[in-house]
């Protein structure tokens, strides 16, 4: 879980108290606007591409370019 230790992705909460499950939109966010392929890669392997999918085009953090990209890039995994 080398994504979830990162400081430059959760620099503003605890990570000790970040729950994979219980936090997981907020986890999928925050690697979506910050993360690089390796976080991706994760958070698509612990979530789903569909969970994904579905949290790109519904969070209201991300900028409209980042959901445009988001969107198109999971429409076809």
């Amino acid at each position: 879980m080398k994504t979830l230790e990162k400081v430059s992705l959760f620099w503003d909460v605890d990570r000790a108290t970040l729950g994979t499950e219980a936090h997981a939109d907020f986890i999928i966010r925050r690697v979506l606007m910050f993360g690089d392929l390796e976080d991706v890669k994760w958070v698509v392997g612990q979530y789903g591409v569909e969970k994904v999918r579905d949290v790109a085009q519904t969070a209201r953090d991300l900028d409209s370019r980042s959901r445009a990209f988001w969107t198109a890039h999971f429409a076809h995994a």
